[in-house]
């Protein structure tokens, strides 16, 4: 079937109807079309047993897509085909092939046992004093991924109340800076995000000395969104990742859903607006929510839960349930999606440790940032060869004008150190028969002084 053929198709079966036939037969608008030419036997067409009802709903409106399985006749031979009847639908390693392009699923081509358990931070808002602490207790005490290189977060930074020194303190040691507006209101239409999404990245970069290239995630403001022209704005302005639409699983036992591109736009659920075009290799990541910890309800951020924890235990029982869902599940990335606020309250900190400790525990969880999250689903790697991919390898020192000073003196006091070693490794004859004639002549300078001072002695008091 041609591509013009195909188009057709797409837009016939694509034509909103309330026609009962539909519900009767979910084919009849392709009665007497192409089907008439020989390229298809229709009469014999099946639909996948999982998409049988995936054409129509029940009041006669076009869901998203749908796969068809008809029976081809070739040269008297009957062969199975696929035919997409909406570019909506993504076929892994068919129409959509990884590095640029990965579908939408729950269950990830790698097996459960090579897939490395990721887990990644997104801490909201402005980046200051009041919070920056908790980012220095959790996650700068000497806490390492199994390869033995430090742990990343990324902050999705706000312009207002930001203190940028402290921000380009966590630049330099290797967190993630991403974009979460200028002004932190309800952004809602594309041009606003492009000129908040430009705006704010610029002062990330101007202040932190960040590049452009490093700065390519998105999030919206309380998560309102734009649909597609929010994702056209950051095409163009060259993000790579948005991460403002959720995701809510059944319970505890659902699966997650694995971060995608959106070529065949966004397959899921939607209760806002969400991006249904296509949009080729831009990565939207959902904003998978957590379950309570007695539950019952989603929590797209952490500390949104109706059913909020009030002490220690709670609190760690509630994110170690959700670890466990998918780490014991399908392996998606396990994303806490926070603001640092929470972690005020004593008891919440405590648990964030106790979680944070006891996941390092496993030889395959690895806490990444979103950016290194996203090299890992470009370029899927087998546990048994993670600790030589290197985006997730030990990142470079990025150093101060201070920093640089103070390693320079440090290397020129072990080099002088260094060279005086080697020196009088070299010469320690010459310097030890120069010691010699030293302490001997002090000697003899000693004895000398001290018979002096002796008849000086007797001559000052004469024996009666």
């Amino acid at each position: 079937m041609t591509e013009a053929e195909q188009d057709e198709l797409t837009r016939r079966v694509g034509r909103p109807t309330t026609s009962s036939r539909a519900k009767v037969s979910q084919t009849w608008k392709l009665e007497n079309t192409f089907m008439e030419n020989g390229r298809h036997s229709w009469s014999k067409m099946e639909l996948f047993e999982d998409c049988k009802k995936c054409m129509w709903t029940e009041g006669g409106a076009r869901k998203v897509s749908c796969k068809i399985r008809p029976l081809t006749k070739h040269t008297g031979k009957t062969e199975i085909a696929i035919v997409i009847t909406s570019r909506a639908v993504c076929i892994q390693n068919v129409n959509c092939f990884l590095p640029k392009c990965f579908c939408s699923t729950f269950q990830h081509f790698l097996k459960r046992s090579d897939i490395p358990q990721m887990v990644y931070f997104g801490f909201d808002d402005a980046v200051h004093g009041q919070v920056s602490h908790h980012y220095d207790y959790l996650f700068l005490s000497n806490l390492t991924n199994p390869n033995g290189c430090p742990v990343s977060i990324t902050l999705f930074v706000s312009h207002t109340y930001t203190d940028y020194d402290v921000l380009q303190k966590f630049y330099e040691i290797g967190f993630e800076l991403a974009v979460h507006s200028v002004s932190h209101q309800n952004i809602d239409t594309g041009s606003k995000v492009q000129q908040e999404a430009e705006e704010q990245r610029n002062n990330i970069v101007n202040h932190t000395g960040a590049s452009i290239e490093d700065v390519v995630g998105w999030r919206s403001p309380f998560l309102v969104t734009a649909g597609d022209p929010q994702i056209y704005a950051l095409e163009e302005l060259g993000f790579e990742y948005d991460i403002s639409l959720i995701y809510r699983r059944s319970g505890m036992d659902g699966d997650d859903a694995w971060p995608f591109t959106l070529d065949y736009g966004w397959p899921l659920p939607c209760d806002k607006s969400c991006p249904m075009k296509s949009h080729k290799g831009f990565w939207q990541i959902p904003i998978n929510a957590m379950i309570d910890y007695k539950h019952e309800f989603p929590c797209a951020f952490i500390d949104s839960c109706y059913n909020k924890p009030w002490n220690e235990e709670d609190a760690y029982k509630y994110i170690m349930d959700n670890f466990y869902s998918r780490y014991h599940g399908n392996r998606s990335p396990y994303g806490f999606h926070i603001h640092a606020v929470w972690l005020n309250y004593d008891f919440t900190r405590k648990a964030m440790e106790r979680a944070i400790n006891d996941m390092m525990e496993y030889d395959d969880v690895y806490i990444v940032n979103i950016k290194q999250m996203l090299e890992w689903m470009k370029h899927p790697t087998k546990l048994s060869d993670i600790r030589n991919f290197g985006p997730l390898g030990c990142r470079p020192i990025y150093a101060t004008v201070k920093d640089g000073l103070i390693i320079f003196i440090n290397i020129f006091v072990i080099f002088g150190v260094a060279c005086i070693t080697i020196y009088v490794y070299r010469n320690k004859s010459k310097l030890l028969a120069t010691l010699s004639n030293s302490v001997e002549y002090i000697m003899l300078n000693d004895i000398e002084s001290r018979a002096l001072d002796k008849e000086s002695d007797s001559d000052t008091h004469p024996e009666v």
